[in-house]
């Protein structure tokens, strides 16, 4: 028998050798396996089926609220079960948070970290910039929900002290290693699930249309619902093409095949969307793709990294279809699921006739009793659980490929309807045991050395990979009467270790011949190892009198910014608008504040640089306050477009005011001058009070806020001054790498349209009729806008009696006529000095001009119902 007291002194000596190593330089991280948790069942499939991390959201400020979720005390059971098992844990708090909620939200903070949470994964800046100035031992990872897309954003988030920035969703494989060579942080990619049609952080419709918000985590997902895609003339453009009215549900996300080529780039954690999923789904793709990692170092180039079998479990735990998404290109409609927006299940076979209440199927797959399975045929779709099978007239549990069976049948069906497998119980039985109470398999191996002599103490030394510890037996060995200690005796007392997620691998007993030990004291000094090596290595811990006093300093300051910022600001009406003819209807219409830039439609002409910076010049001759609003989303080398363009404005006569509208475009800015003037635009998601303050520290001159805010919650930020705020146009609800109208209508194929968006406007009809307006950039992103126009014209009152002043129209889409006519009620409304006094300003005359412009109808938004 080896000596194993000598291995594990050489483990121990080889791993400080290598710590010494590790100081001059880093050995390779092996990529993290990320799985989605909802529920403690799900959690455990995560980590039973060999995930390195799992993200879970608690009861409150968790952006998918309607899963089970974890209360405070599962919470620390799941981390000290993922902990003993080596697993980290991520909460997350990625929903935007209102004021009023920051009190429970600074306990909940100090109640998530003494759980030993690894991680808290953000969206919003303002908690960011929270948990900084009173928890700043707290690890925090940037969400997806947070835009970030390009090397800029990356560094911006580096500078605010995040560990890890979780990539939107739309960055390619190219971007991706460009961010991976200029930045410390780990980045983190999408690798399988449901995809987002919108940029995640960006989307309104669910809030818009049902106050269901996804900024909240509560998104109704109106991109599963069907639409059709309808040109000026409002019919159906897309009538004879077969295609499906599912016009905004994306496949499914897959990339098991590319985890090779993401450990190359630079990606760390792999993560797998499905906090709503099943745990027996968690389960599944987890194992596949652990399975898939644990090849990729043993496997030939282009080998495939899954068998058939496992690619056919993974279809058939669930899919909408799958895509690669945007990791090589712009799919188009490759991207899309248009004919449904659920599971499809797998291929079974087709009906072949159907008598007597019994349908006869030819297979093309393995079906089992208990199975279920779905018809497509002519009249839509119909699901039922498999029953009794019969083969040749005698009852079975299974049919295989190939043959014809019979199965219980009350329904209409014809034969060569197709037949899918939706649900496959085998399947779910092999992930329900993965997962099951005492039948836990994630345990590592243990190596022990039971030495000792009759008179002394027993000592227990056990190893596990870097870490060693030493007990001793409560009792000295004795000499034995009858029955000496043998191996396979204390082998069997040794290797008790139950539901620990230990096992014995090897053991080695020298000791005297003929000592014996109580089988309680082998008992105990097993137990005393186990606990030992559970106690987990301690981490700042943060007393609750001092985070109290953080948090009162916090406070403190922020009253002190709240009061340095209040001004006496003239009341002003900002004008957003997208072209030179729109911008030259605003001076005439009277207007003192414009907003020029944005999104380049391809529907009409945008400014180009020249016009930018002769609006500039003929605003500083009028002495009117001119502001270059920027796009919401740039990809990396669009991103290299603007630092060219921002380089070129830095040798104008007086550098132009900048709008950004994401953290990117703020980080380009500042490398060119940190002292550069800017305001920030609603697309920054600015919700409270702390992510009001946060930008106005970074040098903000005006801060528009969300407009998911209710009014209440406007009027307690409107004390600050320097806000800005919207209250009339058109809301913009998406923004998408994603072009239905090339997709469908133009030919898209990577970069190839014949540019159908141009030849006239386009709307999407929802299931009620109303037709939603798209936009084409010139970047071929998707805008698509409410069919109702914000207007809170007679609300001005009100806004201003709260202490709003700056009110924006955002006038972006409409004509110059249009534009001026708007304009000129506004003003004239928002200036008068009896506006609040209902008795001689009423809004009546103004809304009857303004409906007579916007035929489809108005909405208040969230100024009055708020959101969930």
């Amino acid at each position: 028998m080896d000596n194993l007291r000598e291995l594990i002194k050489e483990t121990t000596e080889t791993t400080e050798t290598t710590e010494t190593i590790e100081t001059i330089e880093t050995p390779k991280r092996p990529l993290e396996l990320l799985a989605p948790a909802g529920s403690f069942e799900a959690f455990k499939a995560a980590v039973e089926n060999g995930a390195d991390a799992v993200y879970l959201g608690g009861k409150s400020f968790s952006a998918r609220a309607s899963a089970a979720n974890f209360d405070m005390e599962e919470l620390r059971k799941a981390v000290r079960y993922a902990h003993q098992r080596q697993v980290k844990v991520y909460l997350t708090v990625n929903i935007l948070i209102a004021d009023q909620e920051f009190k429970e939200l600074m306990d909940y903070l100090y109640a998530v970290y003494e759980t030993g949470v690894d991680a808290v994964i953000l969206q919003d800046l303002g908690v960011a910039a929270l948990i900084q100035a009173i928890l700043p031992e707290m690890e925090t990872h940037g969400s997806t929900q947070m835009t970030i897309n390009n090397t800029w954003g990356v560094q911006h988030l580096e500078n605010l002290g995040f560990r890890r920035v979780v990539l939107a969703r739309e960055t390619s494989a190219a971007e991706m290693k460009t961010l991976a060579e200029n930045t410390p942080l780990d980045l983190e990619v999408f690798v399988h699930g449901a995809l987002c049609i919108c940029y995640s952080g960006q989307c309104l419709m669910s809030s818009f249309i049902g106050g269901r918000s996804g900024n909240r985590g509560t998104c109704a997902q109106p991109c599963r619902m069907t639409y059709q895609l309808v040109g000026q003339d409002r019919k159906n453009l897309l009538a004879d093409k077969n295609l499906g009215e599912h016009l905004l549900s994306p496949k499914d996300l897959k990339l098991v095949e590319e985890l090779a080529e993401l450990e190359r780039i630079g990606v760390y954690s792999l993560k797998v969307e499905g906090r709503m999923k099943r745990p027996e789904y968690v389960a599944t793709v987890i194992r596949l793709y652990r399975q898939a990692l644990d090849r990729i170092e043993h496997q030939q180039e282009d080998s495939p990294l899954l068998t058939d079998e496992e690619h056919q479990e993974l279809l058939q735990i669930f899919n909408r279809d799958f895509t690669k998404g945007y990791l090589k290109e712009n799919p188009g409609a490759n991207l899309m699921s248009y004919s449904r927006p659920n599971n499809r299940g797998t291929r079974l076979g087709r009906v072949v006739g159907l008598k007597g209440g019994r349908l006869a199927l030819k297979l093309e797959a393995v079906i089992h009793t208990g199975d279920g399975i779905e018809f497509w045929t002519g009249r839509g779709r119909e699901g039922i659980t498999v029953g009794t099978i019969w083969k040749d007239g005698n009852q079975h549990d299974e049919g295989l490929p190939g043959e014809i069976v019979q199965i219980e049948f009350s329904a209409i069906a014809h034969p060569g309807d197709r037949v899918f497998k939706t649900n496959d119980v085998k399947l779910m039985e092999k992930a329900r045991e993965s997962f099951q109470e005492g039948n836990e398999q994630r345990k590592r191996p243990l190596t022990m050395v039971l030495s000792g002599h009759i008179g002394d103490k027993m000592i227990l030394e056990v190893n596990e990979g870097p870490r060693r510890v030493k007990v001793y037996s409560a009792n000295p060995a004795q000499k034995a009467l009858k029955r000496p200690l043998t191996w396979e005796y204390a082998y069997q007392q040794l290797g008790r270790l139950g539901t620990t997620p230990f096992w014995l691998d090897q053991l080695e007993v020298e000791v005297d011949e003929g000592l014996m030990l109580p089988v309680s004291d082998l008992n105990e000094m097993r137990r005393m190892a186990v606990e030992e090596l559970l106690r987990e290595t301690t981490r700042p811990t943060v007393d609750r009198t001092v985070y109290r006093q953080r948090i009162a300093v916090w406070k403190d300051r922020l009253e002190k910014e709240r009061s340095g910022s209040e001004t006496k600001d003239v009341p002003q009406v900002s004008v957003a608008v997208s072209d030179p003819e729109s911008l030259h209807a605003a001076l005439e219409a009277g207007a003192r504040r414009v907003l020029i830039g944005g999104e380049h439609w391809r529907s009409r002409r945008g400014f180009k640089m020249e016009e930018i910076r002769a609006g500039f010049e003929i605003c500083r001759k009028e002495a009117i306050d001119c502001v270059w609003r920027l796009p919401r989303v740039l990809n990396e080398a669009q991103s290299l477009t603007l630092l060219s363009e921002l380089k070129q404005a830095a040798h104008w006569t007086k550098k132009p005011k900048v709008m950004v509208s994401n953290l990117g475009e703020l980080e380009i800015l500042h490398s060119l001058d940190p002292d550069w003037p800017f305001e920030t635009d609603y697309s920054l998601n600015v919700f409270n009070e702390a992510g009001l303050a946060h930008f106005l520290r970074l040098g903000a001159q005006r801060v528009t806020l969300s407009p998911e805010l209710h009014h209440e919650q406007l009027a307690h930020l409107a004390k600050w001054g320097s806000i800005e705020y919207l209250v009339f146009g058109d809301l913009e609800m998406m923004v998408s790498e994603y072009c239905p109208v090339g997709s469908t209508l133009g030919g898209k194929q990577g970069n190839h349209c014949s540019g159908a968006c141009v030849k006239e406007r386009h709307y999407l009809r929802d299931r009620l009729g109303y037709d939603f307006p798209l936009e084409t950039d010139q970047e071929c992103r998707m805008h698509l806008y409410n069919v109702k126009v914000l207007n809170l014209y007679e609300e001005l009152p009100q806004l201003k009696r709260m202490g709003v002043s700056n009110i924006r129209l955002q006038l972006t889409r409409q004509s110059s006529e249009q534009v001026k006519r708007i304009i000129r009620l506004f003003l004239e409304a928002w200036n008068t000095q009896q506006l609040g006094k209902r008795t001689q300003w009423t809004a009546d005359e103004g809304m009857a001009e303004l409906t007579s412009m916007f035929a489809q109808g108005f909405t208040k938004g969230h100024f009055f119902r708020g959101v969930l």
